[in-house]
């Protein structure tokens, strides 16, 4: 390939990395305005469909995580709640908090639901989120990856979502945050 050809392909792969974190910050966008309002109900638990299949009126679920409220931020989290979230780790000293997004996890589940829409990938997607002392995704490494697609607009979900930083012997500090995806097609 002569260096026209490369340089084209330099320029579409910046363009749909810059078109994927697009989506992603619009997506973030959406779900931050509608948990604004549901910060202030009762914990879900499930995230449904937006619309019931043909035939019924009846939404399903498309996500349940029956431990942690997805639309809570961590101090709005029951003891067994936070319990749960620390288990993600091997260890975190009395006293101590792990990052957390703001505005809770059902933003990044909600979007990385959409993306499988669109993606309809199968397999296993391990993101290591490295949270600053402001709360700054400042890293996102990718272990596994059922697709480069999915990969990359869940790294920028993730790197675009503002966290509370971890808290450190009572101040704030960097640490890694973790999220698993198993991606399933249910025929």
């Amino acid at each position: 390939m002569d260096r026209k050809g490369e340089s084209r392909v330099i320029q579409f792969k910046n363009m749909k990395t810059t078109i994927i974190a697009s989506i992603a910050s619009f997506i973030v966008g959406l779900s931050i305005g509608s948990t604004c309002l549901a910060q202030e109900s009762k914990p879900e638990y499930t995230i449904k469909e937006d619309q019931p299949p043909t035939g019924t009126r009846i939404r399903h679920n498309r996500l349940e995580m029956s431990e942690i409220a997805l639309n809570q931020p961590y101090h709005k989290l029951s003891d067994r709640e936070r319990a749960k979230v620390h288990s993600w780790w091997e260890a975190i000293p009395e006293g101590d908090e792990p990052p957390f997004p703001i505005k809770g996890l059902k933003p990044i589940y909600a979007g990385i639901l959409k993306a499988q829409e669109v993606l309809a990938v199968e397999g296993k997607l391990i993101l290591i989120a490295t949270v600053d002392t402001n709360g700054e995704v400042v890293q996102v490494k990718a272990i596994g990856s059922p697709s480069q697609e999915m990969t990359e607009f869940a790294a920028s979900l993730v790197g675009t979502t503002k966290f509370k930083p971890a808290v450190c012997s009572g101040k704030p500090c960097k640490m890694d945050f973790p999220l698993e995806f198993d991606f399933v097609i249910k025929l």
